[in-house]
């Protein structure tokens, strides 16, 4: 191959070479991936079920995510209403709350890029007041850099026993192109399927290794 054709490969994948730098950076959160997959196995074998609820960004994934799991790690969608339409309102929440099937020993994953709208922080905070078992996904340095569209002033990371990164940027958009504005490609979705299956390897596995040792 010449060094031209080698250079245009190059540039034709600057999406791929971007990914390929973000997933060492997931990497780094192996550890917490593991305490993930521990908790959410515990709760399983205590009678629990593993309960899932996303912004409407993430929504997609949430669902995919839940469609995947098997049947030895029992879980819950937690419908978005409306599409995610009114989680931007300060009451939202609690329409959520009120659909809710819950058992004791039920942990929740929460999904959201910026954790600042109304409705997931409200849900968190009943999930907390109810002393669930609560891990989130969400881009860890955005959030901490944005304000709260809740009174509260809180973020969803603030609510959370364990915190996974996806590494989200504001809007999503990673690369740039001359002559267009805004930036395009987002990651945040890949990197919170990457992060979330790797969870979901580390649950089954553990509640397997379980079932042979009883």
């Amino acid at each position: 191959m010449s060094s031209i054709a080698r250079r245009e490969r190059k540039m034709s994948l600057c999406y791929f070479d971007y990914y390929y730098q973000l997933e060492e950076k997931l990497r780094i959160e192996e550890p917490l991936m593991v305490q993930a997959g521990t908790w959410i196995a515990k709760q399983i074998n205590q009678g629990g079920r593993l309960q899932i609820y996303a912004s409407r960004t993430l929504s997609g994934v949430a669902f995919e995510f839940w469609d995947q799991t098997p049947d030895l790690v029992p879980s819950i969608l937690i419908e978005n209403p409306a599409g995610g339409v009114y989680e931007t309102l300060e009451g939202a929440g609690q329409a959520i709350i009120d659909e809710l099937s819950v058992k004791p020993e039920d942990i929740f994953l929460l999904l959201s890029n910026e954790g600042r709208n109304p409705a997931i922080i409200e849900l968190a905070q009943w999930i907390k007041e109810n002393g669930h078992p609560l891990i989130i996904v969400t881009g860890f340095d955005l959030s901490r850099s944005i304000k709260s569209q809740h009174s509260s002033g809180l973020r969803l990371f603030e609510f959370a026993d364990l915190v996974l990164d996806n590494h989200a940027n504001l809007h999503d958009a990673v690369l740039t192109l001359p002559n267009l504005d805004p930036a395009i490609c987002g990651t945040a979705s890949l990197a919170t399927i990457f992060l979330l299956q790797q969870v979901l390897y580390f649950t089954a596995k553990q509640l397997v290794q379980e079932t042979r040792g009883k």
